[in-house]
């Protein structure tokens, strides 16, 4: 008889209680036999961990009276859990039945498999991927690989990347156990990224799996970056460059580092002299007003660099730890991406 190790599914929520429904349900319909689901709720106003309760009694709660971020809202659930396996899953989702049982199908295949992304498309435009795993460039800027992109089987092959995006993901225990679960100082954005930094230092890979496939609500229509996510884009990025990237690469990367803050002021002065200019939805300036998005990018910056001294001991412990820094350039596409 096949014995099924158990799968410990976290989904965290902020206010989304017209999407679990729907992703909640996707996850009962598993044919994985051996999974639990647990629900973190992160402050939500909306009636959320209500509607579990009544609607899902098999599902645990776990109800935060704040916002607490991404990072540490998952790592609460991480911590009760009681599978070999993790996996997260954003509320807006909805899994295909097979989603779990083909991610611990790929990760039983090599001990050394830490994670597994999944093939993420929009859930209301079903042929246009949302993320087939991350990807980083030289300028620290990390990106959904194959976003936006018309699915023709170009991400189908079983494929080692640099890491999983988290909105669907599978991780094994024993990984997280020795590198460390979700940086809680991230809050939001990029700490997916930096786990992945950490789990290739410590030895691990992590398989794109393309039948695992997820469908993304939030996705289905192209929203622009706020000053919100600007902020914590910008800061995170900076920390993992700090964290991981070799000297070499470090200085390498400077002139990258800033260039798509001149093309903001330009937009801006653009505007100023009523030079005529195509609206773009996913121009932040655009949409926002060059004084937000700058204010956003300044005040990234000063948050980076005032834990700047905590980053660089956590550089230190790595590399005290006997770390190599230098794995990690290969892993890094050359140029800069805005």
């Amino acid at each position: 008889m096949q014995s099924y190790l158990k799968v410990s599914i976290i989904v965290l929520s902020w206010n989304g209680k017209q999407y679990l429904e729907t992703c909640l349900s996707s996850l009962r319909m598993q044919t994985y036999p051996n999974i639990e689901i647990i629900f973190v709720d992160n402050g939500s106003t909306d009636g959320s961990a209500e509607f579990v309760k009544a609607g899902y009694p098999d599902v645990s709660i776990i109800r935060h009276n704040k916002n607490l971020g991404f990072a540490q809202g998952v790592n609460s659930g991480i911590m009760i859990s009681k599978g070999e396996y993790i996996a997260t899953i954003n509320n807006d989702t909805e899994a295909d039945k097979e989603w779990i049982a083909r991610l611990v199908r790929t990760m039983e295949q090599d001990p050394c498999t830490g994670s597994c992304a999944s093939k993420m498309l929009r859930y209301y435009d079903r042929d246009i991927i949302d993320s087939a795993g991350i990807v980083v460039y030289q300028n620290g800027n990390a990106y959904d690989r194959g976003v936006q992109e018309k699915d023709v089987g170009q991400y189908d092959s079983k494929d080692e990347i640099f890491g999983a995006c988290a909105g669907a993901a599978l991780y094994r225990r024993q990984m997280l156990d020795e590198i460390g679960l979700f940086d809680k100082d991230y809050f939001a954005y990029f700490e997916d990224v930096d786990l992945s930094f950490r789990m290739h230092l410590f030895g691990w890979k992590c398989i794109f799996v393309p039948d695992a496939v997820v469908y993304h609500m939030h996705s289905a229509t192209s929203r622009p970056s706020s000053p919100f996510k600007i902020f914590y884009i910008e800061r995170n990025k900076l920390w993992n460059m700090w964290k991981y990237f070799p000297v070499k690469m470090l200085i390498l990367q400077l002139p990258h580092t800033n260039r798509h803050y001149f093309r903001y002021l330009l937009l801006f002065l653009n505007k100023l002299i009523g030079k005529d200019m195509r609206q773009d939805n996913d121009d932040p300036v655009l949409n926002y007003g060059f004084h937000s998005v700058i204010s956003a990018v300044l005040r990234a910056k000063l948050s980076a660099y005032a834990k700047l001294p905590h980053i660089l001991t956590e550089r230190r412990k790595l590399l005290s730890n006997g770390r190599d820094l230098s794995v990690i350039e290969p892993l890094i596409i050359p140029g800069y991406k805005r």
